[in-house]
C-alpha cells in the first residue's frame, strides 16, 4: 500500500498539472471574474492551488481558464493570487478574504474578498477593484463536507485603449457549492454560478483545489 508522503507527492503533482495544463491550453474569452471560494480558511502556513475553468453564457463566448494559489495570514484572513490567460491575453491579480464572522452552530460564515485585478484584452487594458461579499454554511453528509456558499460581487473597472474608454460598475449574483469529499482528504471540488445583474455577464464555473502545508 502506498505510503502517505507518496500519495502526499502524487496529490501535489496531479494539482500542478491541473493548474500548469489549464494555464496552458486555455482558449479564447473574454471574461474573468468569478468566486469560487467559500467562508472556509486556509491556516497560516498552508496553501490550497486551484485550477479552475468558466463558461460564459451571454455577452462573451467561450472559455477561461485561471490558476489560483491560496495562504493563510492569520485565523481570518488569507491571500490570494490569480493568473489566467485565454482572449484575454492575460490577467492577474491579488485579493484578500477577511471571514470576521466564522461558520459556527448559530451563525453562517460572513466577510468578503477584495482585491485589484489587471487583463490585457488586445489594444485594451482593465484595471479593477473588485469586492466580494461572502456567506457560506458547512454541512456535513455522508459523502464528506458540503459548503454552499453565495456572493454578489461587484467593483469598478478602468478600461482604456481603442477607443474603448469606460468606467463602469459590473455587478453579479453568484451561487456555488464546495464540496470536500471524505475519500480525498486535502481536496474541493467547486461549482458555480454567476448570474449578470448589470454590465457583466452569466457563467458556470467549476474547479479542482488542493491543500497543502510548507514544507511538506
Amino acid at each position: 500500500m502506498p505510503s502517505r508522503n507518496s500519495v502526499t507527492s502524487l496529490a501535489r503533482v496531479l494539482a500542478s498539472i491541473l493548474i500548469v495544463g489549464a494555464l496552458l491550453v486555455a482558449p479564447k474569452a473574454q471574461a474573468y471574474y468569478s468566486t469560487l471560494d467559500s467562508g472556509e480558511m486556509v491556516g497560516e502556513n498552508q496553501y490550497q492551488a486551484m485550477a479552475s475553468m468558466q463558461s460564459i453564457f451571454n455577452k462573451y463566448d467561450g472559455m477561461n481558464f485561471t490558476g489560483r494559489l491560496d495562504t493563510g495570514i492569520r485565523d481570518d484572513i488569507s491571500v490570494r493570487g490569480v493568473l489566467g490567460f485565454g482572449k484575454v491575453d492575460f490577467h492577474i491579480g491579488v485579493l484578500s478574504k477577511w471571514i470576521p464572522f466564522p461558520d459556527t452552530d448559530q451563525q453562517p460564515a460572513i466577510g468578503a474578498e477584495a482585491g485589484v485585478l489587471l487583463a490585457r484584452i488586445g489594444s485594451v487594458t482593465q484595471y479593477s477593484l473588485r469586492v466580494h461579499p461572502l456567506v457560506s454554511k458547512r454541512l456535513e453528509l455522508e459523502i464528506g463536507d458540503v459548503i454552499p456558499y453565495a456572493s454578489l460581487p461587484t467593483g469598478v473597472t478602468i478600461q482604456s485603449g481603442s477607443g474603448a474608454d469606460e468606467t463602469f460598475t459590473p455587478l453579479q449574483l453568484v451561487i456555488g457549492s464546495e464540496l470536500r469529499p471524505l475519500e480525498v482528504k486535502d481536496w474541493s471540488f467547486f461549482a458555480e454560478l454567476g448570474l449578470n445583474l448589470h454590465k457583466s455577464f452569466g457563467y458556470i464555473a467549476a474547479s479542482a483545489a488542493y491543500r497543502f502545508s510548507a514544507g511538506e
